[in-house]
């Protein structure tokens, strides 16, 4: 079966945080938030730092930060960050992995069913993504109280 991975649904909730602050937040404390184990975390947002989709800022005000609009940053890209290059099927990235793919009667299909999800993936923005929220986003105001923060749709 076809399914994004738990480190991909992860780093969509981090990165939905992280566009929804205004400030530098560190990995612990975007991971205690969704009770998200936070080492897992930490390694999220260092290979999406890796790959340029977000900043990392050292310090007591330290953490991470979208480096750029999230209109201007794909699936595709969240993807490949964090699972490596997207392949359906073996044979898109190695003819040779196959004993069948000269003769192969779904090597031609397989090809172009790969390039339009990965054409999907690169035209669907994280921007888009957060506003497909039917969720509200609220955050409790302190542990004490019964308050909450709500918080606009993205």
């Amino acid at each position: 079966m076809m399914r994004l991975s738990k480190k991909i649904d992860y780093g969509l909730i981090l990165l939905r945080d992280l566009c929804l602050g205004q400030e530098a937040m560190s990995a612990r404390e975007i991971a205690a938030k969704y009770r998200l184990p936070a080492p897992m975390a930490a390694n999220i947002l260092k290979a999406l730092a890796s790959a340029g989709i977000l900043a990392s800022h050292r310090g007591a005000q330290g953490g991470y930060v979208l480096s750029r609009h999230p209109g201007r940053v794909s699936l595709a890209e969240i993807v490949e960050a964090l699972e490596g290059p997207f392949t359906l099927v073996d044979c898109v990235s190695d003819d040779a992995c196959c004993q069948f793919s000269p003769v192969c009667p779904t090597h031609d299909p397989m090809q172009v069913v790969h390039r339009r999800f990965k054409e999907f993936m690169a035209g669907l923005s994280l921007e888009e993504i957060l506003a497909m929220a039917s969720r509200p986003i609220a955050f409790k105001v302190s542990p004490d109280e019964n308050a909450y923060l709500f918080l606009k749709k993205f």
